[in-house]
């Protein structure tokens, strides 16, 4: 009798979990229907299989999604053979095979059933989105349009920001069904008793940034936001030819991490910060070095074959780690090179200043928009280091917006601590708006104070590399004049 009610209160959970799944299927695959955006589009690529368009419509850009083929049908048929497809997967069968046997489908189909396959058991009306490079960020506020940042719209017309599009969630529950996927391939939980999620897709989705927000706390609009994360950035090189820096800029900021110094990368939210600290170590930086990355979310990869280190935080339950407890860490990891921290909020940026006191060189990010807010913030709440530790700082770069490129440096300024007024003053070695993008390293050089500091530090001082490319320079001006060329 006992067994025959264990059987049955068995049964009853298998049943209630496979009808879960089989009303949670509905809900991410149903309606998946694409409305029509009426405008003039300006440019078409095709993602799996989709065919996505920038249009204009009105005085705003949309961007408009449309299968390439009819794949309802085989929407329909992978719904119903959704079990036995995932369980000949577990079992190591090739997917084309699977598809083939199950569906009965014909080979040329095969591409178009594995991506609808890659939907159902993926992120469901979401995956086109996150597959398209060409996508920054999306946005989730509610049911009705997802919105997306495109890289093409912020080209061609930045203030608009975010773009709508004709994918839609049709109401609150369908959209905390797809929180509840994301957070468990995130292998954590969104609940009531979790209302804000803040983590990161795995490294096969991406690793793209997940801020999900439950209905709770959001007056009944749940929220998901997710920000892409690059694959790789743009090297430096890149950067100077989009005009995001100077060459003389760029040059001077990997001088100065080679010696060890210390650069904070600020700017307003979405300015570039991570993206241009990634390109500057994996572009400036010797691979030899053992560099210690702290972060909150993990997105600078140590690269193949370094002895790069890199933490991240955790918390589950009453164990939590958080980037003071890595900083410390990181100081007992054998690096007297360079310590990154993603972005200083709190108390490691004490852990970096005791870092530069004792010889290594530091980069972060941090929320500024100009070096004298970078320096109120770091001596104010919850931070407060006192303004000598601030002085220890050698560079600002402060990123912000623009027309072209959207992203760009604005600013080099040093930070310097005055012991006759007991603060910290700033004093820009580069300014976007008055130098303009052909100043030389040596006017750079010129015009720092805290040169002399930083030589101690290279091989090679800085005057000796910088007699180097003033070198180079007259030795060109020379083969110009040979060659009969103005200058």
């Amino acid at each position: 009798m006992e067994e025959r009610t264990r059987g049955s209160e068995l049964f009853g959970k298998l049943k209630e979990f496979f009808e879960k799944r089989e009303k949670k299927l509905r809900l991410l695959s149903s309606s998946h229907s694409f409305p029509e955006i009426a405008g003039n589009s300006v440019s078409s690529y095709d993602i799996g299989a989709f065919r996505v368009s920038i249009v204009e419509s009105g005085s705003n850009f949309a961007y408009v999604v449309k299968p390439l083929k009819n794949v309802e049908d085989l929407r329909q048929r992978i719904e119903e053979k959704l079990e036995e497809i995932i369980l000949l997967m577990k079992r190591g069968n090739d997917i084309a095979d699977i598809i083939s046997a199950v569906l009965k489908i014909e080979r040329e189909r095969i591409p178009d059933a594995i991506y609808v396959l890659r939907n159902a058991v993926g992120y469901g009306k979401l995956q086109a989105i996150l597959d398209d490079p060409y996508i920054l960020d999306l946005s989730v506020e509610g049911p009705g349009q997802i919105w997306v940042r495109h890289s093409l719209v912020e080209m061609l017309r930045p203030e608009q920001d975010f773009v709508p599009t004709n994918i839609i969630f049709n109401s609150n529950e369908e959209i905390v069904m797809m929180q509840q996927v994301i957070a468990t391939k995130c292998n954590t939980f969104i609940s009531t008793s979790n209302p804000i999620l803040d983590s990161q897709l795995p490294p096969k989705d991406g690793g793209h940034r997940v801020h999900l927000v439950f209905p709770t706390v959001s007056h009944q609009r749940p929220e998901i936001v997710i920000r892409k994360r690059l694959p790789m950035p743009p090297s430096i090189e890149q950067y100077i030819e989009m005009k995001v820096m100077p060459r003389a800029v760029a040059e001077l900021l990997r001088l100065v991490l080679n010696a060890r110094g210390s650069v904070i990368v600020a700017g307003p939210p979405g300015s570039g910060k991570t993206t241009v600290m990634r390109s500057l170590l994996y572009h400036s930086v010797p691979k030899t070095w053992k560099v210690m990355v702290i972060e909150d979310t993990g997105e600078i990869d140590p690269p193949q074959g370094s002895p790069w280190t890199r933490y991240t935080t955790f918390e589950l339950g009453s164990v939590k780690v958080d980037l003071f407890d890595l900083a410390k860490a990181s100081l007992r990891a054998s690096g007297t090179r360079l310590i990154v921290v993603g972005e200083t909020r709190g108390q490691e940026a004490r852990v970096l200043a005791q870092a530069m006191m004792v010889g290594l060189g530091a980069l972060t990010s941090f929320h500024g928009s100009s070096p004298e807010e970078v320096s109120t913030r770091l001596m104010s709440p919850p931070i407060n280091l006192a303004p000598s530790q601030v002085g220890m700082f050698h560079f600002v770069a402060i990123m912000g917006f623009g027309d072209k490129p959207r992203r760009q440096l604005k600013l080099l300024a040093e930070l310097k601590y005055d012991p006759l007024s007991q603060n910290v003053v700033s004093k820009t070695i580069w300014d976007r708006d008055k130098d303009g993008m052909e100043i030389s390293l040596e006017t750079l050089i010129s015009r720092s104070e805290k040169i002399e500091e930083l030589e101690m530090r290279l091989e090679k001082p800085f005057q000796a590399l910088n007699r180097k490319v003033k070198d180079e320079e007259e030795s060109k001006m020379f083969e110009n004049l040979l060659e009969g060329r103005s200058l």
